[in-house]
């Protein structure tokens, strides 16, 4: 079972939508979750700590407790999809994550962090009550509750930032940084130092996250698609260097990819 739910203003401009997946072991033992430019929050309502793989390599997957911060990253997160899981989870906008980390998001950046280092006992109090609420709707209510209370406690979003992400939004295939830059008014080095902050990548890698989240959305979305033209309307030079980011960011080929679900397109199944 998998359900999400977009939470209402003013939630809604700093979280995507929150969700709760309960499944069975997966007949794949390991799930790529392919780079989107956001940060998420997953917590676990089972004893047993989630598992990550540190890399392609790894035999074995690592624990990663039974709550973590993910941050935003620029290449696959790898999964263990082998035992049950029943989870809930926040999947934040770009930039929107920054209200609720408590510091700066570069700090967070391809990085899977215990929720308690950043959240303190708050952490473990919110997932004891929503372990004791029963049904993900009820689940789901309680948890956009207790983000709206940490909410009103928020600085306010960057507005340079903010600038800058919908400009990004409006042209994800130019993605010209330069061009949105000059577009706020803030010197490069000032540019670069803010935008990271509140994101956790430098605008040129989020542009390049950016990217190829579009591209990996058109490509679930329309499989008959042919490439070459993918490469152009996604904003790449040609097939090879489409070919060459896809490898790069999400660890396999365009014709390899192949997503779980409709609903979850980032996430690709490894193995059989």
């Amino acid at each position: 079972m998998y359900v999400q739910r977009t939470p209402a203003a003013p939630l809604s401009a700093h979280v995507a939508c929150l969700w709760v997946s309960e499944r069975g072991a997966l007949a794949h033992a390991r799930e790529r979750i392919l780079p989107n430019g956001c940060d998420n929050v997953v917590i676990a309502m089972h004893d047993a700590p989630l598992r990550r793989f540190a890399d392609e390599g790894a035999a074995r997957s690592q624990p990663v407790g039974v709550a973590l911060w993910q941050g935003v990253h620029d290449v696959a997160v790898l999964r263990d999809t082998s035992v049950p899981a029943s989870v809930i989870g926040i999947s934040f906008r770009a930039g929107g994550a920054a209200a609720f980390a408590g510091l700066p998001m570069g700090e967070l950046a391809g990085r899977a962090v215990a929720l308690d280092a950043l959240w303190g006992p708050a952490a473990r109090e919110l997932r004891e009550r929503l372990q004791h609420v029963p049904g993900a709707a009820a689940r789901l209510t309680l948890l956009e509750r207790w983000l709206l209370k940490r909410l009103e406690r928020a600085a306010p979003a960057d507005p340079v930032v903010q600038q800058a992400l919908a400009l990004f939004a409006r042209e994800p295939a130019l993605a010209q940084v330069e061009r949105v830059r000059r577009a706020t008014g803030c010197s490069p080095q000032r540019f670069i130092a803010r935008f990271r902050d509140a994101v956790g990548l430098t605008p040129k890698r989020y542009a390049r996250v950016l990217r190829f989240h579009t591209l990996v959305q058109q490509l679930g979305t329309d499989r008959g698609a042919g490439l070459a033209e993918l490469a152009l309307e996604a904003g790449y030079a040609d097939q090879a260097h489409l070919a060459h980011e896809f490898r790069r960011l999400g660890g396999l080929t365009p014709g390899a990819y192949r997503p779980v679900a409709a609903d979850r397109l980032t996430h690709v199944a490894i193995g059989d």
